[in-house]
């Protein structure tokens, strides 16, 4: 019964899995099917939109890697320029007469700095002080790293390649909304649902590709 998967499919089953897409354009049996489907061939290729559509999003995919590539020599190039990093930051120890002082305390005030015993506040003051002079480093240090990546052109490489992966990811989608008529059709789905990680989104269009051949050839 060569049309078994495709009538099951036609009748309304809930799904169709990945290996049941590729065992079906695998087997002969299914090539057949297809084949009788088209079997006046006309001279223009029956899926010619879809091949249309996989070479551009080749070419959209060489473009964005290509993108991709520049803008990891503008970061080979800035990382060079980038000063020290700040060491980490390391909380000071408590000294042992105010760490006695503090378990001394009561549960119920350790909330409240303001009832601490003045040596306390103290410590907890300079080790604030200490913290926030540890945070104004760093970000100085991160707006002179972001000050070399803007001079290296970083923004504008990655707003290329922004542009380069919405356009391929853009192609892909057309490709999964356009009907099949054709197992070559197919297969140029399934390239572009992995490229794109879309399978859920191929499964279903290729189930509706399925659904409609196998009425075409009842």
């Amino acid at each position: 019964m060569p049309n078994a998967l495709v009538r099951a499919a036609a009748e309304g089953l809930p799904s169709i899995s990945r290996r049941q897409v590729l065992s079906l354009a695998a087997s002969s049996a299914a090539a057949t099917t297809l084949a009788t489907i088209s079997l006046a061939q006309p001279a223009e290729h029956p899926d010619i939109d879809l091949l249309w559509l996989d070479q551009e999003m080749a070419e959209a995919e060489a473009q964005m890697n290509g993108a991709n590539k520049a803008c990891e020599r503008v970061g080979r190039k800035a990382d060079k320029l980038f000063p020290p990093r700040p060491a980490n930051w390391e909380e000071p120890t408590m000294p042992g007469h105010l760490h006695e002082m503090y378990a001394g305390m009561l549960v119920r005030d350790l909330a409240f700095p303001e009832k601490w015993p003045a040596p306390l506040r103290a410590w907890q003051k300079a080790i604030d002080e200490r913290r926030a002079a540890y945070r104004a480093l760093q970000e100085a240090h991160q707006d002179k790293v972001d000050g070399i990546y803007r001079e290296a052109g970083i923004d504008a490489a990655e707003a290329a390649y922004s542009a380069r992966s919405a356009e391929f990811f853009r192609v892909g989608h057309r490709i999964l909304a356009m009907p099949a008529a054709t197992l070559e059709g197919i297969l140029v789905k399934l390239r572009a649902a992995d490229k794109i990680a879309a399978e859920k989104e191929a499964l279903i269009s290729i189930a509706a590709d399925i659904r409609r051949l196998a009425g075409e050839a009842a």
